[in-house]
């Protein structure tokens, strides 16, 4: 008898047509040790289990080209994994390097696990034969999110029989529950590049919906228990920033070299619930932002990159829960929680001073997070931060002084979900708070002194077999404030409540809060070749969520119908194909046709790999009420669009890709954009991806401002003006991914970004409710430029006058962002970052491209040197 205490069996059903399929798997503890090296010398792997695993891609249906054994260990702090991926041309085995989470073209094996094995929700563990190590969560059934990092290691060897994975997992990471008799769900995927082979050990045909409630049940694992969980980040950053400034700035070199201190703490309270801390930290971005010129009026959207609040982010999806697919045809579900509130930079006006040394960012005291399930089922996430109060330093004549520009402030998320019989039904609650301790005036009148939001969705499934859903969700909102407050907050985009035509909801001067509502209802087929999705929202004027959420619009009553088909059985041109058919039409809350339209997108994938994507719209006429910008609705003309999205097979060394898009409007508007990408991976440690683009934009009516002029008559006694916007942007991002070993690497962001827009014929708004302007220079209307102060004269043709600046524009950025990473030991990392950024902005209106880059990279920059260390320290060895 071996000495192995482990015995890894399965149990084979058979099924109809005489097929069999694995149903079961179960492990045995074992206490001896276990070098993860990958190398499978230990004798307790000698009798691995050979498994069949089955084609998703490209052949459904069809065992895998290559063989498979596999076999599952625990002891008393970890679960253990060993896999033989035997091959049969091991020289063509794709082991490319990546750093962590980064996806590339390789052979991969991936671990799935679901430890509550409530069908819903696990984790995922990947590994690339090259040792590329990656992870995430499990959500949603079939939904994932890479953001969470858990501490594990694996090792892996290529030999004249394939290669072999080691993959050891410690209880600490993984959230269970303590049963009599344990059983976790588990999956495995087998990627064979060369082949564009996946292959699962439980495979879901496409034409079905799920993957997390298909799992294998994993047994044997009845005497192990929950591990409260003890780790501790600590961390040290030195900063060094070399930027542009006044030689007479005082401020300026007390803020050039920053050392900070602190850490982050993750308690396992139970083995449900998770604590996380934070104390003093770190949350300055490792990745830069893409260069944006954003001539709307609404805020730019950006990501979350602060791996405190991403991690564990998938708890907070709201409205979505229980439908694979979702649409959302002009309507945005707001986010209820944006994290990039929380820390960000000061918006308050000060006082005039020589120099003023203003705060670029919030400073985060502490912030405390609980993850997990609770009793009966329920999940939970609670947030609770606290940031500083920020404070400018002006300096008059020797003089300092401070102006409060962001109050000390708490912010608080709670959101809840359970599920029933089965994750049939399910019913959740999130709810939000602001408060502000606002010291000075003035920002009583820029930031809300409190703000809640409360929300409910859910979903429930028409049939056992869950091919029907409807997912539901509503809240409500209140802002608190000044009434000099409230009254900005009703004349932001987002509401536009100051419009002279509104009937429904118009600007009230004396409120001290605002508060409104909103709600959507969406049915979804969840699978099957023909499919169909519809849904029906609203969004009243008065709700706003942008304290900590994000909203792009108010104001809006939206439907959808969404009908398509999806071929997934290979024919004689294409693997695979989908086609969908949409139309959509949204309101606001006067009754008034904002937009109508259709919409189509096909995908197609053909045999060699290459993918084709198009997608076509047309929008007909209805009453736009935010071109004017708080002023009265206008006509929106009909248009359309057309997008083509082409990419060649991932495999080959090197890949190309296009986006072309290009919009129309009945008035004569176009835009044209084309992007071009080549990704180039020269050897197994090496990838660099250029993706060149250019755009034109032709806007005919770009907004310029409005001015007051009582005998305007027609439109309300304000002057809406516009002018035609030709706009050209050329640009370039640029990425090179070195990676070492799968611990150490290096990665570049490089992206130059030149916008320039020439304004011509500017005219002004006839009539409300019309498609009519009226532009300066004919008729009785005059208008001339002031080269020497760069502004135009206008006379209208009822014989006023007023003046606007030139708002031509030549915008030039390059920022650059390198980062070399080393994790010297699991879960502990050292950082090496060099940030720069230089604008210029010469010659406004014109594009030279010799003479615009010649500008841009001769102008002065901004450096940013920076190291930073973590250690992770716990309770249990690894």
């Amino acid at each position: 008898m071996k000495t192995i205490l482990l015995c890894f069996f399965l149990t084979l059903t058979a099924l109809a047509g005489g097929s069999e399929q694995l149903r079961l798997l179960s492990s045995e503890k074992y206490n001896g040790h276990i070098e993860i090296d990958g190398k499978l010398n230990e004798p307790v792997w000698a009798d691995l289990i050979e498994v069949e695993f089955t084609q998703r891609d490209p052949d459904e249906g069809k065992p895998s080209t290559q063989r498979t054994a596999l076999k599952i260990l625990h002891t008393d702090n970890a679960i253990i994994f060993g896999i033989r991926c035997y091959d049969t041309n091991p020289d063509s085995i794709i082991a490319h390097l990546a750093r962590r989470d980064y996806w590339v073209t390789s052979d991969r094996f991936l671990i799935f696990l679901d430890p509550y094995n409530d069908k819903r929700s696990g984790y995922y563990f990947a590994v690339n034969a090259g040792g590329a190590m990656g992870d995430g969560t499990l959500f949603n059934d079939d939904w994932d999110d890479d953001s969470w990092n858990g501490v594990w290691t694996s090792g892996v060897n290529i030999d004249e029989k394939g290669w072999t994975v080691e993959v050891k997992i410690p209880f600490s990471q993984l959230r269970f529950s303590k049963n009599e008799s344990m059983k976790w769900g588990v999956n495995f995927k087998r990627v064979i590049a060369r082949n564009n082979e996946e292959s699962y050990l439980r495979m879901v045909p496409k034409k079905e919906s799920g993957f997390v409630s298909k799992f294998l049940e994993l047994k044997g694992l009845d005497d192990i228990s929950p591990v409260k969980n003890l780790e501790v980040l600590p961390y040290f950053v030195q900063k060094a920033q070399y930027l542009i400034h006044d030689a007479g700035d005082p401020f300026y070199k007390s803020n050039q070299y920053v050392t900070s201190f602190g850490g982050d703490l993750k308690y396992g309270i139970t083995s449900n619930i998770t604590l996380d801390l934070t104390v003093n930290p770190d949350f300055g971005q490792v990745e830069v932002d893409p260069a944006v010129l954003n001539l709307s009026a609404f805020e730019t959207f950006f990501n979350e990159k602060r791996p405190f609040f991403i991690e564990g982010s998938n708890l907070l999806f709201f409205g979505f829960g229980g439908s694979n697919n979702n649409w959302g045809f002009n309507f945005g579900n707001p986010d209820i929680f944006y994290s990039r509130r929380i820390g960000k930079s000061p918006s308050a006006p000060v006082s005039d001073a020589d120099y003023v040394k203003y705060p670029e960012e919030t400073r985060i005291l502490g912030a405390a997070k609980l993850t997990g399930k609770i009793s009966d089922g329920w999940s939970v996430y609670a947030l609770n931060a606290v940031t500083d109060k920020m404070s400018a330093r002006l300096w008059n004549s020797g003089n300092t002084s401070f102006e409060e520009v962001e109050p000390l402030t708490n912010y608080t998320v709670i959101r809840s979900q359970k599920e029933f019989d089965s994750s049939r039904y399910a019913i959740g609650f999130v709810g939000t708070s602001t408060f502000r301790n606002i010291q000075r005036d003035e920002v009583k009148n820029y930031l809300g002194a409190s703000s809640l939001v409360g929300g409910l969705d859910g979903w429930v499934f028409l049939d056992k077999g869950k091919k029907y859903v409807i997912t539901y969700w509503g809240t409500y909102s209140k802002v608190n404030g000044t009434k000099e407050y409230i009254t900005r907050l009703q004349q932001k985009p987002i509401h536009y409540l100051q419009r002279p035509d509104a009937s429904y909801m118009r600007l009230d001067t004396n409120l001290t809060s605002l508060t409104g509502w909103g709600g959507r209802i969406a049915f979804n087929k969840q699978e099957g070749d023909f499919y169909v999705n519809a849904a029906l929202g609203a969004i009243s004027p008065g709700m706003d969520v942008n304290d900590l959420g994000f909203q792009w619009r108010a104001d809006v009553i939206n439907g959808h119908i969404v009908t398509g088909y999806r071929w997934n059985d290979p024919d004689g041109t294409f693997r695979r194909k989908q086609v969908y058919l949409a139309h959509f039409r949204t309101y606001d809350f006067e009754g008034d046709l904002d937009m109508s339209g259709i919409f189509t997108t096909s995908n197609f994938t053909f045999n060699n790999y290459w993918n084709f994507n198009m997608q076509l719209a047309h929008h007909f006429n209805g009453y736009d009420g935010r071109l004017t910008r708080g002023g009265p609705k206008v006509v929106r003309p009909d248009g359309g669009f057309t997008a083509i999205n082409v990419r060649t097979d991932s495999r080959k060394e090197m890949v190309f890709g296009v986006f072309t898009n290009y919009e129309w409007n009945d008035d004569g508007a176009t835009y044209n954009y084309i992007e071009a990408g080549i990704e180039w991976k020269p050897t197994s440690t090496i990838s660099l991806e250029i993706s060149p683009g250019f755009e034109y934009n032709n806007n005919k009516k770009q907004w310029i401002d409005s001015f007051d002029d009582p005998s305007a008559m027609a439109t309300y006694g304000k002057r809406y003006v516009f002018g035609e916007l030709d706009q050209k942007t050329v640009f370039s991002t640029i990425r090179l991914n070195w990676t070492f070993n799968p611990y150490l690497t290096l990665q570049l962001f490089a992206q130059p970004f030149i916008s320039v827009g020439k304004y011509s014929y500017f005219k002004e708004l006839s009539a409300p409710r019309t498609d009519d302007y009226h532009v300066y220079g004919t008729g009785a209307s005059a208008i001339s430029y002031d080269e020497g102060n760069s502004e135009y004269q206008v006379k209208t043709q009822e014989g006023t006058q007023f003046n606007f600046g030139n708002p031509d524009f030549n915008f030039k950025s390059l920022r650059l962002n390198m980062i070399l990473r080393w994790e010297y030991t699991p879960g502990a990392s050292v950082y090496l970052v060099w940030s720069h950024n230089q604008m210029n902005f010469d010659d406004p209106g014109r594009m030279e491209m010799g003479r615009d880059f010649k500008n841009l990279f001769s102008a002065e920059g901004d450096d940013i040197f920076m190291v930073k260390a973590t250690y992770w320290f716990n309770a249990l060895d690894l």
